[in-house]
C-alpha cells in the first residue's frame, strides 16, 4: 500500500496548493491512501467542518490534528465524529473526537491511523503518548496490519524515541508540528518507516507560516504582536511510504517538497 502524507497544511495557501496539486500528485505516485495533518488549515490555526469537507473533496481520505484541533472557528465541533478525522489520543478523557481510526479504501483494503502528541514543551497533563500509543497500534493491528502514526511533537529525540519503541508494530511514525521538514527518512531495523518532520504544505517564504516582520518584532519587543499569515512561495510537502501488505513493514520511504506557482 502506497500512503501519501501531507505535512500541516497552513492557511488559505496550503489549501490552494491542495486544490491545485495534489490530484495530480496522487496519480503520477500511484497512492492509494492520502492522509494530511489539518489542523493550521483555518488561517493558520484550528480548522472547521466545512474545510475537511474540502479537504476531502481535494483527495485527502484522512485528517490528523495535534494542539491547535480544538481551535475551531466556528465553534462547531461535530466534524470531529467524522470517521476520517482524528485528534491527539493522549489529551484527557471527555474532549470531543477520537484519536485513532481505520480507514477502508474502496477495494476493502485497511488502514490504520493514530494521531499522538508529544509532552516535551507541551502540558504535562497530557496522557503519556508511549503507552497510549502503544495500546492504539495493538489494538488497530487486530483490523490491519499497516499502521500510520502521525507523532505531533516539538523534540525530534520524543519522535525518534517513539519510532523506536513502535519499530516493527507501526508501518510508519511521521513527525509533525515543526512546520520544518528534516532530512532523516529511513526504515528502522524493524521494518518501520521514519521522518522526524513531514513539514509545512504552505507559503515557504514565511517563519513557519507567518509574516517575517511580526515574529522578529515580538523576538525584538518581547511584547505580543499579532502574526498575520503569509502567503508567499506556497510549496507542498510530504512522504511517501510503500508498505508491504501482509506484514505492514515500509518497503520505501521517499520525501515530497515541491514549490509551487499558483494560477
Amino acid at each position: 500500500m502506497k500512503i501519501l502524507f501531507i505535512g500541516d497544511i497552513f492557511g488559505n495557501p496550503g489549501r490552494r496548493v491542495l486544490a491545485q496539486r495534489l490530484s495530480s500528485l496522487i496519480d503520477e505516485q500511484h497512492v492509494d491512501v492520502c492522509i494530511a495533518n489539518g489542523e493550521n488549515a483555518a488561517g493558520g490555526r484550528g480548522i472547521t467542518g466545512n474545510i475537511c469537507k474540502k479537504l476531502r473533496k481535494y483527495g485527502v481520505q484522512v485528517i490528523t490534528g495535534g494542539n491547535h484541533s480544538f481551535n475551531i472557528a466556528d465553534n462547531d465541533p461535530s466534524f470531529m465524529d467524522h470517521p476520517t478525522v482524528v485528534r491527539p489520543l493522549n489529551y484527557p478523557p471527555g474532549n470531543f473526537g477520537k484519536g485513532s481510526t481505520v480507514y477502508t479504501l474502496e477495494d476493502g483494503r485497511k488502514i490504520g491511523v493514530v494521531n499522538l502528541m508529544g509532552r516535551t514543551f507541551f502540558p504535562e497533563t497530557l496522557d503519556c503518548p508511549f503507552r497510549s500509543g502503544m495500546e492504539a497500534i495493538r489494538e488497530l493491528k487486530k483490523q490491519t496490519p499497516i499502521i500510520f502514526v502521525d507523532f505531533h511533537a516539538e523534540a525530534t529525540s520524543e519522535k525518534i524515541a517513539f519510532a523506536f519503541h513502535a519499530d516493527g508494530l507501526a508501518s510508519a511514525v511521521i513527525g509533525t508540528h515543526t512546520h520544518v521538514q528534516t532530512a532523516d527518512e529511513r526504515i528502522l531495523p524493524k521494518g518501520t518507516a521514519f521522518l522526524s518532520d513531514a513539514g509545512m504544505t504552505g507559503p515557504e517564504n514565511s517563519c513557519i507560516g507567518m509574516k517575517p516582520g511580526g515574529v522578529i518584532s515580538r523576538y525584538l519587543l518581547q511584547t505580543h504582536i499579532r502574526f498575520e499569515p503569509s502567503d508567499e512561495s506556497p510549496v507542498i510537502s510530504g512522504v511517501i511510504i510503500d508498505a508491504d501488505e501482509a506484514t505492514g513493514k515500509a518497503i520505501l520511504i521517499n520525501r515530497v517538497y515541491e514549490r509551487i506557482t499558483l494560477i
